[in-house]
């Protein structure tokens, strides 16, 4: 039996402290993070900030794998990233009529919400009860979109 190296140890450790602090908490339905352990709400942009340690510990498994223990676990990161990530589109594509029409009136009521049920994907705050203009979030999920795609991932 090989022994660990010392990258490979390291890398074990932080996938621990990640599935203890972050993919433990993650939804089996749509892939969501919740905002806090007692919540059920998923914030766009804590979401995609959550997700990034997950795919960074990925990309390193992937470049280091010399077990095929390390290659199920890049695989398995990764997959839990491609679930999240699809999960926001999944809510965000369940606004594409409000999408279009704030392309006409650009109104706080057809934007896009930024918080999401994490079980449901549906919105849970009112069009009008709340501001959702938070274009920073959604750019977020773009920028990461782009980067993991450009990573390999498809």
């Amino acid at each position: 039996m090989r022994s660990r190296s010392n990258s490979g140890v390291r890398l074990d450790y932080y996938y621990r402290h990640v599935t203890k602090i972050i993919l433990d908490f993650q939804s089996p339905t749509t892939g969501l993070l919740p905002a806090s352990k007692n919540q059920t709400h998923a914030w766009v942009r804590d979401n995609v900030y959550g997700i990034i340690g997950v795919w960074g510990l990925a990309l390193a498994y992937r470049k280091q794998a010399d077990l095929d223990e390390d290659k199920a676990k890049a695989y398995e990161l990764e997959q839990r990233v491609v679930k999240l990530m699809r999960g926001l589109l999944m809510c965000m594509m369940k606004q594409a009529p409000k999408l279009e029409a704030f392309k006409k009136s650009q109104t706080k009521g057809n934007c896009l919400h930024a918080k999401y049920d994490m079980f449901t994907g549906d919105t849970v705050v009112g069009d009008n009860d709340w501001g959702h203009l938070q274009i920073d979030a959604t750019s977020l999920y773009i920028i990461m979109l782009a980067q993991m795609t450009a990573s390999g991932k498809q």
